[in-house]
């Protein structure tokens, strides 16, 4: 039964990014609700790095050879954006002014769907160790679990409308679009469920190097795209609420 309970509470942290796409869904002022989502996500992401991510990689690197620590300490997160600039490749995307007609509308959507895309990507990585962890710890002590749970599934709803707001504004790639968000949504899943599968722990090296790249990619999401575009937006004051809002998350995420 405890397999059980831990499988469910890693399904119960995708519900929450469900939660977020369905604001998306509800809300008629799209173009407000793009840029708070943006400020919100920005904030929330910085808190996963310094409270979440960062003492994860203390804990788990803690080799004694100078050379290793510098490779997952340097290289690795260096490589996860490698891959992510490697993705703007296959992920076009457009620099853009805001100005009213119809070329530069199009374009800024398809930059917004490049950083819900790459976002996406990124987060389906993280939440896959994520639910390794969650998982693992809901085996030895189910409360400590849940409340691991409960805090993941809050940053998940705020990135949950990041991510579906930036790929709702363009009408194509619609399979690109549903496939990410499906991954996105049973990520945590699947990474329980490969523990499951395993009936052992996964080598500590190979999840403090997953860790390391998903952290370098978290990194430059936060601060080569959403930082970007809150810079282009600074005059708009739906910005500020969401960083606001983000703000008031990510405290809670850090006390629970």
């Amino acid at each position: 039964m405890a397999n059980i309970h831990g499988l469910l509470l890693t399904l119960l942290v995708g519900v929450f990014f469900l939660i977020g796409i369905g604001i998306t869904k509800l809300s008629k002022k799209k173009q407000e609700l793009t840029l708070f989502a943006i400020g919100m996500a920005f904030i929330v992401m910085m808190g996963m790095i310094f409270f979440d991510m960062i003492p994860e990689m203390k804990e788990h690197v803690t080799f004694y050879s100078r050379f290793k620590n510098f490779i997952y300490i340097f290289i690795l997160p260096l490589c996860g954006m490698g891959l992510l600039k490697i993705l703007d490749h296959f992920v076009p995307h457009h620099h853009h002014e805001h100005k009213e007609n119809e070329k530069n509308k199009l374009e800024h959507n398809e930059h917004l769907f490049h950083i819900g895309f790459i976002t996406s990507m990124s987060l389906i990585l993280h939440n896959i160790i994520e639910g390794m962890s969650i998982y693992a710890t809901s085996l030895t002590d189910f409360k400590t679990g849940l409340m691991m749970a409960l805090a993941v599934s809050l940053h998940n709803i705020p990135l949950g409308v990041e991510i579906a707001l930036g790929m709702d504004f363009t009408k194509t790639k619609k399979k690109t679009k549903y496939t990410s968000l499906f991954l996105l949504t049973i990520s945590s899943f699947i990474g329980a469920f490969l523990l499951f599968l395993l009936k052992k722990e996964i080598s500590k090296n190979i999840l403090s190097g997953l860790l390391c790249i998903t952290f370098g990619m978290i990194l430059y999401i936060a601060i080569f795209e959403l930082l970007k575009e809150i810079w282009i937006n600074r005059k708009k004051k739906s910005i500020y609420y969401g960083m606001g809002m983000g703000v008031i998350l990510t405290i809670l995420m850090v006390i629970m």
